[in-house]
């Protein structure tokens, strides 16, 4: 809703005040995106909700298209599946000198941008409210539930997590890493590419995963996480206590992510040493909680992934 009031701001009076004010709660939306997509389980919104609102690179030739149609276009059908969400909204707003972007989103963009808005804004309400009405029972069986089978909600819940972390290794550092591609870094594969926003992006995500993983909830307060589970149950690898590794590669990770400058492209072209770290420890932290977590607590991993971990 924040993004929306300042994009309606912004058609009210295209200043560049209000510009700013839009990109700046752009970039609030886009780091409060961290903190729950993990939540990829649920309805059908939420199954495909990451990709909704982060499939990047945006398609630019695509958005620009839109600019020129006469005809009535909904961002909702496949064809344009690859321009929505965040990503696309990060080249409209960003892209350029602030005198071609007001000229862009005021103008051209106008039908594009509003229409983006509203989709980030419906299909976010609409997975919130999935949850907070309790449709099909989700949340009360979620709550309750002590089954571990496939299917079952803590079942959609390690999956869920665990996915989510091999995004952070691949979708926001592998790829444009070039860690896919013989090394070769391919810095058109980052996320927010326009806004310059992707380190922030990571560290944001990196820190959220840690916190769900501790069970704490956004102001810092602490409930039953993995990390309680995995200590009831006294879990080694190789001698050492599991819970201390992953805590202590995720601090690893924090440390080595505040070192970082610029954005995750300048990053990986000027502290190259730095994100190779970063990408080993992330592969490490993968490795923890996609084999010995889930053998230790019982959960089978059911998502498909081609990456070799």
């Amino acid at each position: 809703a924040a993004l929306e009031s300042a994009y309606s701001d912004f058609e009210s009076s295209t200043t560049g005040e209000n510009l700013r004010a839009l990109q700046n709660k752009f970039n609030e939306s886009y780091i409060a995106w961290q903190a729950c997509s993990f939540v990829n389980y649920g309805n059908t919104t939420l199954l495909t909700l990451s990709s909704t609102l982060n499939t990047y690179p945006t398609d630019v030739d695509k958005i620009n298209s839109t600019f020129e149609t006469t005809e009535e276009f909904d961002l909702k059908s496949a064809e344009y599946a690859k321009i929505i969400g965040f990503p696309g909204l990060d080249y409209l707003l960003f892209e350029g000198n602030e005198n071609e972007i007001i000229e862009r989103v005021s103008s051209k963009a106008i039908e594009y941008c509003s229409k983006n808005v509203d989709l980030i804004k419906t299909e976010s309400e609409s997975a919130y409210a999935y949850w907070k009405n309790n449709t099909d029972n989700f949340y009360t069986e979620f709550k309750t539930s002590s089954s571990k089978t496939n299917g079952s909600p803590f079942s959609f819940f390690i999956n869920g997590y665990v996915k989510n972390v091999e995004v952070l290794k691949n979708g926001q550092l592998g790829f444009p890493a070039g860690k896919f591609t013989l090394n070769q870094p391919k810095p058109d594969q980052s996320e927010a590419l326009y806004s310059g926003e992707s380190v922030t992006l990571f560290k944001a995500h990196l820190s959220n995963l840690k916190r769900i993983y501790k069970g704490e909830d956004l102001l810092g307060n602490d409930g039953v996480g993995l990390d309680d589970y995995l200590k009831s149950l006294g879990t080694k690898r190789d001698g050492q206590d599991l819970n201390e590794l992953i805590l202590t590669t995720f601090n690893t990770l924090e440390e080595k992510a505040n070192q970082l400058n610029g954005t995750m492209n300048e990053a990986i072209q000027n502290q190259s040493e730095i994100t190779d770290e970063l990408y080993q420890k992330i592969k490490e932290l993968v490795a923890y909680l996609k084999v010995d977590m889930t053998n230790a607590i019982g959960v089978q991993i059911t998502y498909i992934d081609n990456d070799g971990d």
